[in-house]
């Protein structure tokens, strides 16, 4: 039987499919052979590519990995047969495979996959061998079978730098990322994320745009999982404004998801990221998106659970947990599982409650990211301790501490800042190209039409015509140089800020302050240096996440009590410099007690509980004027860090404060 054979089998229906393949037992013994490759006839074929059919099937792509229309797509199929090229032939099969991968029909697949497998070998064609180990491997992808998956991994990168195809080579990259920020390898998962990036454009134009919807997702949800919620929330919102325009909708569900996700980390919880989670669950209802339903109530229900509103967080998770049922999801609807269990210990069912999340968190576990089990464990610990179980609380806090350690050691935080800002500017650039492509377009129309005239009858009206061309062209050179300006400036303030708190950092200071002699020459300066209490043992206790969210939490409450013409940099490490410009006294002292207040009296909230952070600080004013010599800013420095460390040394909680005369006075909070 030759390739024919596999043609009349993937043009039938799919439940006559399956029931051909499972009336049998499946084995090498007694399952009908889809193919037999005649390999002289296979070397002769010429080209590898049906173009026609290629186009049609680039027609058919309106999702990311099998057309929605299966009609139509079982219609093309009869059309691959014996004389189609290898490389077509290839690609058409795979989406019959994935389609059937994603029913959850894995057997079938994988016995179909097989076949094509040897046939691409056998035609030895780079290209095709490349697609199928990729079609393979996201067939486990879709079963959640990512140890599967990665065995595929190594092949696929291989053969990579022999495939001439951009499709099958932006598809390679960007499945190799999924793969590696599912294994918790994220700086790795960007650089293949950034290499299928910089492949889209390059791909077929009608596809770019989904394409692009699809790496906007991941990205988001990579930063999500470094804890990055303010660039998380950016991206989803940034993508979900851009289905608006495009009008592609197919990750809409899952951007409203990641948003409302990120948001809650940022912000904490409130009624306004219940209404998110709401939002999020009802785009996805309106999508048909079952799963992602199901995770928006059951996100829901534990916002309202951080909220001590019982009743209605288990009302929400309830509704999640049947759609969990309906839809068979055993993995994802242990979270569920164990927030109700988790309720179950807030009304002191002690024992049931922590039954069940023990029993969820097995589940969990097996598919989870270490940083979503090192949350899991503090909720455990959580109810260990209403329980009055310190012994297991204990042994709990450890394994969480390790856990939490080992997720720290894995991710470079350079590299991964150094990926995400080329990442975002690698975006800009194509979203300039792309309205270039749209404005080269259009002058193409406009030309195409101006030679269809009559010259000398519509004189008048091709003048008209030409007038407004060039205002349109004007118009858009206009917007795009608007929007690399844009680009570029904020690449510059990218520049001066630090990539985890959003603070100016060191160069900031020389190119918004001391490089205007106006500024520097003029008024009074207020200069603060101020150093987190004990941030080394936050580290050393809870691991540098956690010591990340104090960091980031500290930059915001610093900007929160500052003016916004003022200047709040970090200095370094757990040490932040402030600069009030134009002050007096009296405002530098009220800001030194407000910002002692706004840190130390408010226990700051973390995915390690509620942690109590003061801080220490020194402070000096700056008096100069356009007749006097500029104030020495090193001299100062060294002013402000010698006041810090007699704050430190006098018992911490305090900001050391020496006017620009008279005796140091210190100015100090008690606990």
């Amino acid at each position: 039987m030759n390739r024919r054979s596999i043609y009349a089998k993937s043009c039938i229906a799919i439940s006559s499919l399956l029931l051909v393949i499972f009336s049998l037992p499946l084995s090498a013994s007694n399952l009908p052979s889809f193919f037999d490759f005649n390999e002289k006839n296979a070397r002769a074929q010429t080209p590898a590519r049906d173009l026609a059919l290629e186009a049609q099937l680039d027609a058919l792509m309106d999702a990311d990995f099998v057309p929605s229309d299966t009609q139509a797509l079982d219609e093309l199929l009869r059309d691959v047969d014996v004389n189609t090229p290898i490389e077509t032939f290839v690609r058409a099969q795979g989406y019959q495979i994935l389609r059937l991968a994603m029913q959850d029909n894995l057997t079938a697949a994988l016995v179909i996959a097989e076949e094509v497998e040897q046939l691409a070998t056998a035609a030895d064609n780079l290209n095709a061998i490349a697609e199928i180990n990729v079609i393979i491997a996201e067939a486990h992808v879709a079963n959640e079978k990512f140890d599967k998956a990665s065995t595929r991994v190594e092949r696929i990168l291989e053969l990579l730098p022999r495939v001439s195809n951009v499709r099958i080579r932006f598809h390679a990259n960007h499945l190799v990322a999924r793969i590696l920020q599912n294994n918790n390898d994220t700086s790795d998962a960007l650089e293949y994320l950034l290499a299928a990036q910089a492949l889209l454009p390059l791909t077929e134009a009608q596809g770019q745009q989904r394409r692009r919807h699809f790496l906007s997702l991941h990205l988001a949800r990579i930063q999500a999982n470094l804890g990055r919620w303010a660039a998380s929330m950016a991206t989803a919102e940034n993508a979900i404004e851009d289905t608006r325009r495009t009008g592609i909708r197919t990750h809409l569900p899952d951007l409203y998801l990641v948003r409302a996700y990120s948001k809650q980390y940022q912000n904490g919880p409130s009624q306004s990221i219940v209404d998110a989670f709401l939002e999020a669950a009802q785009v996805a209802r309106d999508m048909g998106n079952a799963r992602v339903e199901m995770l928006s109530y059951n996100n829901a229900g534990a916002t309202k659970l951080h909220l001590n509103e019982l009743n209605d967080a288990t009302q929400y998770l309830q509704q999640g947990l049947v759609i969990a049922r309906r839809i068979g999801n055993i993995n994802e609807r242990s979270v569920t599982e164990f927030n109700l269990g988790y309720i179950k210990v807030l009304q002191e069912q002690y024992d049931a409650g922590i039954t069940e999340m023990l029993a969820a968190a097995e589940v969990f576990n097996g598919f989870a990211l270490k940083r979503e089990q090192a949350i899991l464990l503090t909720h455990i610990a959580r109810a260990y301790e209403l329980a009055g179980r310190y012994q297991e609380q204990a042994e709990t806090l450890k394994k969480q501490a390790a856990l939490r350690q080992e997720v720290a050691e894995t991710q470079r935080e350079q590299q991964i800042n150094e990926l995400q800002v080329r990442y975002e500017a690698a975006e800009k650039s194509y979203e300039i190209k792309l309205l270039e492509q749209q404005a080269e377009l259009q002058r193409q129309e406009l030309a195409s039409q101006e030679r269809k005239q009559d010259f000398v009858v519509l004189a008048g009206a091709f003048m008209l015509v030409l007038l407004i061309v060039f205002a349109g062209v004007y118009r858009k050179t206009r917007k795009l140089n608007l929007l690399l300006n844009e680009a570029n400036a904020e690449l510059q303030e990218q520049s001066l800020r630090d990539p985890l708190t959003g603070l100016h950092n060191r160069r900031a200071i020389y190119d918004r302050l001391l490089r205007d002699e106006q500024r520097i020459y003029t008024g009074n300066h207020a200069v603060f240096i101020l150093d987190i209490d004990h941030f080394k043992t936050i580290n050393d206790k809870y691991g540098h996440s956690i010591g990340d969210e104090v960091l980031i939490e500290f930059g915001r409450r610093l900007k929160q009590a500052t003016r916004s013409s003022d200047m709040a940099i970090r200095w370094g490490g757990e040490e932040f410099l402030l600069i009030l410009e134009n002050v007096q006294t009296e405002q530098v002292m009220q800001v030194a007690r407000k910002l002692l207040t706004e840190i130390g009296e408010k226990p700051f909230h973390t995915s390690a509980g509620r942690l109590h952070i003061t801080l220490s600080g020194g402070c000096t004013v700056m008096t100069s004027a356009k007749e006097q010599m500029p104030p020495n800013w090193d001299d100062t420095v060294r002013l402000v860090d010698e006041l810090l460390y007699q704050a430190k040394n006098e018992g911490r909680n305090r900001i050391r404060y020496q006017p620009d005369s008279g005796p140091r006075e210190t100015i100090y909070l008690r606990p």
